[in-house]
């Protein structure tokens, strides 16, 4: 097969959360065989109760859905993060191209140009260090020397009014960027909503297989298995995602996206 069917393949299959996953679905395959194996003799002599293995699937059915609200909660944060950063290239692309329509000096533009991608760089180091101790604000210096040296343009008449402000405008977004995203970093879900969910799950498939074995046999098993890779999926996915400024492979492609900047700083105008 050629190499790149190949990688369309991989990124259309591509899942990140499965090496978590998977030892989730162990333990629960394991779990429930052991129920399978050995609940005919604890039940022995007992009541049998009656069979609820159909209502046990709708059930788990209903409990997928209510963790789909979780997972859009977590995208939605996601997806913020991504409009974010893609503001943060255009903002960064229309300072590059109005500094190299509005100023004639190429030193001065190369300095501006630096300081864009030094913010980007800074920026996504900000979001991937501990929230409680980000150290010193160097995306807020960054943007500080856009605003002196546009400032300073002005003063020394590089630019007149009317480029100060098509100028000022985009750097007054980089900290409108940075704002935002430390927003979406410093307010997690409540901690209350996730471990409710959490437990639910958990306690829903203890009790899954003890009410289906009766019914079903060892197709409880695979119902347990494929129950568990959905709820359980779903959680993992959107703990992943509701940060979405880290290294996981869901998360967002800062690195790529600081390239998108970096390339775009190199924009000199024709002569």
């Amino acid at each position: 097969m050629p190499e790149p069917t190949l990688k369309r393949v991989r990124r259309v299959f591509r899942f990140p959360v499965l090496g978590r996953l998977w030892k989730y679905l162990v333990a629960v395959g394991v779990y429930s065989a052991v129920v399978v194996q050995f609940g005919p003799l604890l039940d022995a002599g007992a009541h049998r109760p009656t069979p609820r293995a159909g209502e046990m699937i709708i059930a788990g059915i209903l409990f997928g859905w209510l963790m789909s609200f979780r997972t859009q909660t977590s995208y939605s944060r996601w997806w913020d993060g991504r409009g974010l950063w893609g503001q943060l290239v255009n903002d960064s692309r229309n300072l590059v191209l109005k500094a190299a329509a509005y100023v004639d000096d190429p030193v001065e533009r190369a300095k501006l140009n630096s300081v864009v991608v030094r913010f980007a760089e800074t920026l996504r180091d900000r979001l991937r260090l501990p929230a409680r101790n980000p150290g010193p604000h160097l995306p807020m210096a960054a943007a500080g020397e856009v605003f002196q040296m546009i400032r300073r343009w002005q003063a020394e008449g590089k630019v007149d009014g009317f480029a100060f402000l098509a100028l000022d405008r985009h750097g007054l977004e980089l900290m409108n960027i940075c704002g935002a995203c430390e927003k979406i970093r410093a307010t997690p879900l409540a901690a209350s909503y996730r471990g409710l969910l959490r437990k639910g799950i958990v306690g829903y498939l203890l009790l899954l297989p003890w009410l289906m074995y009766y019914e079903t046999g060892w197709a409880t098993v695979a119902v347990c298995v494929l129950t568990a890779y959905a709820l359980v999926g779903l959680e993992l996915i959107a703990s992943s995602i509701e940060d979405p400024f880290g290294y996981d492979g869901d998360d967002l492609p800062l690195d790529e996206i600081v390239e998108t900047v970096r390339r775009a700083s190199g924009y000199s105008p024709p002569a």
